[in-house]
């Protein structure tokens, strides 16, 4: 079994059961990303593009703890966050992305794209942020080994944190 967590409302993916906090016309599973209720180590792969930081630090540990528990031996985590130290830099001019407006584009990695003209809403706000250090090490504690940045394929732009680890 594969888990698309965090899906929203955004295409299905082929072979994975879609996990979300809101119903949505894609979900599969409503309920919190860290409340996940399924037997542990039956999971072959978590899939997660921009939902983690969505929560607060806390909630997200919890929730990578969660993960963890649910994949099998040698499972897959795949996880997408925007990387904070490239909008860092963005903000200050010293990045550029291939969004229009730099200045939003790096406010929109540090607080998400909340305004009702682009779709968003209050839930769309993040709540805390990661470069691949502080993700990194958040993954090791937990147990997971093999971490590594995709540098290739899709969301592979420097703005993109894409990360991979296994149990």
């Amino acid at each position: 079994m594969k888990l698309n967590v965090g899906c929203g409302n955004v295409h299905r993916l082929d072979g994975y059961v879609h996990v979300d906090a809101r119903e949505t016309p894609i979900t599969d599973l409503v309920c919190d990303a860290w409340a996940i209720d399924l037997p542990p180590g039956q999971v072959a792969e978590v899939y997660s593009r921009h939902m983690l930081e969505h929560l607060p630090r806390h909630q997200a540990i919890l929730t990578l703890r969660s993960w963890f528990q649910l994949l099998a031996p040698a499972g897959r985590l795949h996880i997408i966050v925007p990387d904070i130290l490239f909008h860092a830099r963005q903000l200050l001019g010293l990045e550029s992305s291939a969004f229009p407006d730099q200045y939003e584009h790096a406010m929109a990695g540090f607080y998400g794209w909340c305004d009702p003209d682009r779709g968003g809403d209050i839930h769309d706000s993040h709540r805390w942020g990661y470069s691949f250090e502080t993700l990194a090490a958040h993954l090791q504690e937990i147990g997971f080994t093999g971490v590594r940045r995709l540098q290739q394929g899709k969301d592979s732009e420097p703005w993109h944190l894409n990360v991979e680890a296994f149990k």
